[in-house]
């Protein structure tokens, strides 16, 4: 009998050879791959045949997530995406990130730092952003189109825009 994770390998697999077309038949069949990996429900689940997920393993989905076309998720070091999260499309979302200690050593061969990145409940993210491993976005909060969140905002219901992120605006 194959292992779990020789299965969820295989699942995944399937998962990618299923984006090729965005009939419902397979949206729902690559839903219910995901549930598969994941091994959780993914009530409200709307994801997009272009998106593009590394280290699916170590990806948590809650409910009512959408994540929207050419959006890319690099979960190799871990992503928890909560209840009722909208990601806009071309969005990236890292959990990875090289290191740059050597200078003898080429950048695209020092070692990769994992960090967990954690999206919290009611959060939406907007189209073109970038948040880059170890971030912790906090409940109501809104990412503006374009921005790079580069570091976790201890407050919740804020607005987030710029390059690097800033808070632009609090709101109760």
């Amino acid at each position: 009998m194959p292992s779990k994770t020789i299965l969820k390998k295989l699942a995944f697999r399937a998962y990618l050879a299923c984006c090729w077309t965005d009939q419902t038949f397979m949206r729902q069949f690559r839903r219910w791959l995901l549930t598969l990996i994941l091994e959780s429900p993914l009530n409200g689940l709307v994801i997009d045949r272009t998106v593009r997920i590394s280290g699916v393993d170590q990806l948590q989905l809650g409910h009512d997530v959408s994540i929207h076309w050419d959006s890319y998720l690099s979960a190799e070091g871990g992503i928890k995406i909560g209840n009722n999260v909208s990601i806009g499309h071309r969005v990236s979302l890292l959990s990875t990130e090289h290191q740059f200690s050597d200078r003898l050593v080429p950048i695209k061969f020092q070692p990769v730092t994992k960090s967990r990145l954690v999206i919290d409940d009611n959060v939406w993210i907007g189209a073109n952003v970038t948040v880059l491993a170890g971030v912790h976005l906090r409940s109501g909060t809104v990412v503006a189109a374009g921005a790079v969140v580069t570091k976790t905002f201890d407050e919740e219901n804020v607005i987030l825009a710029g390059v690097p992120a800033r808070i632009l605006k609090r709101y109760p």
